[in-house]
């Protein structure tokens, strides 16, 4: 029993990697900068946000939007109560990211992130704010002081310079600010979105890792 329950584990963890890796390969590229051990609870935490962006995105009504962000939250919070549903995501979530000491409540207080830009063309304060919720989770997975990961966050959702210095340990979510600042500034000038995980962007997150700058 104890096999199928890793072996269950270790599917959920290469479903939502791989999920992570097409949707997002910066925040992939990003984690494997972290501690080993606090991989797998990184990617379920990106997993949930990038789920939750892709729901907003795919929304065409914006009633039907909010009733499938409800549903994201109500089934966060019963993780708590230890209702774990047969989703590679929750289930990952359950398993990863509530033993390091982040609650299902938690979790679904990343809904506000999403909720104000249904129906919306401008980027809502809620929306900033819950860059900075994100950050300060994900350092709190790798046992780093959140809030400096927070001003981080909120730069990165801001697509606005990110402030220094930065710990080595935060290093790799500096890089990722570093990255939106730069996407910004581009849009800001007419310039094309670059392709996530490009070799330019490669180099620019190990340079915010490996130096903070």
């Amino acid at each position: 029993m104890r096999f199928q329950g890793r072996s269950r584990l270790t599917s959920n963890l290469d479903l939502v990697t791989a999920d992570v890796k097409a949707r997002d390969r910066d925040r992939y590229l990003s984690v494997l900068y972290a501690p080993a051990a606090a991989r797998p609870a990184l990617l379920a935490l990106h997993g949930l946000d990038l789920e939750l962006a892709q729901l907003v995105a795919s929304t065409t009504e914006p009633m039907l939007g909010e009733i499938r962000l409800a549903w994201w939250r109500d089934a966060l919070l019963a993780l708590d109560g230890g209702q774990v549903p047969a989703q590679p995501l929750l289930a990952l979530l359950a398993a990863e990211v509530l033993p390091r000491g982040v609650s299902g409540a938690e979790l679904a207080g990343l809904e506000d992130r999403w909720l104000g830009l249904i129906g919306s063309d401008t980027v809502p304060p809620a929306h900033v704010s819950g860059g900075g919720t994100l950050f300060a989770l994900l350092a709190r997975l790798c046992g780093c002081e959140p809030q400096a990961a927070r001003r981080l966050g909120e730069a990165w959702a801001a697509g606005e310079p990110a402030p220094r210095p930065v710990a080595p340990p935060l290093r790799p979510l500096f890089g990722l600010a570093q990255l939106a600042a730069r996407d910004a500034a581009r849009a800001r000038t007419g310039q094309g979105r670059e392709a996530r995980g490009s070799t330019a962007r490669q180099v620019r997150l190990l340079i915010g890792v490996a130096f903070g700058r």
